[in-house]
């Protein structure tokens, strides 16, 4: 069996600030590096790893740091797996969208994944890219049991992708929350969205996305 292990970067200084992260390299906050230790024990104790990757941006690298400490394992980066990417939007308020990016802001809030980011990617394009580079990860891996850290617009995506619901539909999915882990399985060649597991080894810890976003 091919195991796929989706884990979402822990909360960020831009989450807390509230602004739209995209593409900007944001830490994590002090919250965050404790969901990386906690979702990082939860998969060490449950699952045998044999590869990590990892969006280059360093929120998501830092997530899984603890669990490629504890397994002496090196976290392969890999740019497509980065989070989808704001354009104009980036570094604004997520309060101000609306005010500062009208038009295209109206079709996100109506049907996020048929709109594009001013200046930058549509959900489409996104979603496109975290597929094609978790089926390649997952290609180059198979019989082994593999995490990757990324980011939660494009896990947004990708489930949509995967269980077959139109990006027109997207509005019925929800974000994972932050340091959640997602299990998908390769199986004659697909992937297969499984299930995101319950996240009470965040102990209370649970962050996420704004609704609305």
């Amino acid at each position: 069996m091919t195991k796929i292990l989706i884990v979402r970067h822990g909360n960020s200084l831009s989450n807390i600030a509230k602004t739209f992260t995209g593409h900007i390299d944001s830490p994590l906050s002090e919250t965050g590096k404790m969901q990386a230790e906690k979702a990082s024990e939860f998969i060490f104790q449950n699952y045998k790893v044999d590869k990590i990757y990892s969006s280059d941006l360093s929120r998501a690298i830092d997530t899984v740091k603890p669990l490629a400490n504890k397994l002496n394992l090196t976290i392969t980066l890999e740019e497509g797996l980065r989070e989808i990417y704001g354009g104009n939007w980036e570094g604004a308020e997520l309060s101000r969208l609306e005010e500062l990016f009208y038009d295209d802001y109206l079709v996100w809030k109506k049907s996020p994944g048929l709109a594009r980011c001013t200046g930058g990617e549509s959900y489409e394009e996104a979603t496109e890219r975290i597929y094609n580079a978790v089926k390649k990860i997952a290609l180059e891996n198979v019989g082994k049991t593999v995490v990757i850290a990324t980011h939660g617009g494009v896990i947004r995506g990708l489930q949509c992708k995967l269980i077959g619901l139109p990006l027109s539909r997207m509005k019925e999915t929800d974000y994972v929350v932050n340091a959640s882990v997602t299990e998908i399985d390769l199986v004659d060649g697909n992937l297969i969205w499984v299930k995101t597991n319950p996240t009470n080894y965040l102990e209370g810890l649970i962050t996420s996305m704004p609704k609305g976003i």
